[in-house]
């Protein structure tokens, strides 16, 4: 993050898409953090692409859409306590 000015700001903000830690006079004013722009299109091709992968995954090894959740997040057995 970023440290400017208050009268920096407005040129800072306009410059790039970084967030800010903005102050005056020494003091912290707070924090500027820039609204992220989604190129939709972008995104729906990355979901296409996830999507095929996906379809690929499962042909190749006969597992289903349950049988691929458990192999990439496994639960993970609960352990008992004993006490004596």
């Amino acid at each position: 993050m970023k440290k400017v000015q208050l009268n920096d700001l407005p040129l800072q903000v306009l410059a790039g898409q970084e967030s800010l830690e903005v102050e005056h006079e020494g003091k912290l004013l707070g924090y500027f953090y820039p609204v992220r722009q989604r190129d939709t299109a972008a995104d729906d091709e990355l979901w296409d692409r996830w999507e095929k992968i996906l379809d690929r995954v499962k042909e190749e090894t006969g597992l289903d859409e349950e049988g691929l959740v458990a192999a990439l997040a496994p639960k993970k057995e609960k352990q008992h306590e004993f006490s004596a």
